[in-house]
């Protein structure tokens, strides 16, 4: 049976406890690609290559719609958070990263939206 995206939530790790946000939009892809390395010798007919590092990109950005009072908190956070991102199946991935928050630019007659760029700085672990 397929999952459908309605229940997806992101939350941040504060004082030893997971804090949901609320109004989530839209998430970013989540995993790496394996960066390759080239070990080709003077003997391969080919290029050979072996697996290097996984690259998640320079940050993973979540779409918001605004509102104030967790725009400002997601503002003052400072440093390195662990966060945690929940499917509606109950498979959850966490990751540490430093965040900003900017917002989105608005057209006449449409919803303010903010992103939250996060800064991954440990890998993506899926349980």
């Amino acid at each position: 049976m397929a999952v459908i995206s309605k229940g997806i939530t992101l939350s941040y790790k504060k004082d030893a406890e997971f804090i949901a946000l609320t109004n989530l939009q839209e998430i970013p892809d989540l995993g790496g690609e394996t960066e390759a390395i080239e070990v080709t010798t003077l003997a391969d007919g080919a290029h050979m290559y072996t697996d290097g590092l996984k690259n998640y990109g320079d940050s993973l950005d979540f779409k918001f719609l605004y509102e104030g009072e967790q725009f400002t908190a997601l503002n003052g956070l400072t440093g390195s958070s662990e966060w945690k991102v929940e499917l509606p199946d109950g498979a959850a991935c966490t990751f540490g990263g430093t965040s900003s928050v900017r917002l989105d630019g608005v057209g006449v007659n449409a919803a303010l939206t903010y992103t939250l760029s996060v800064k991954p700085n440990s890998e993506i672990a899926w349980a």
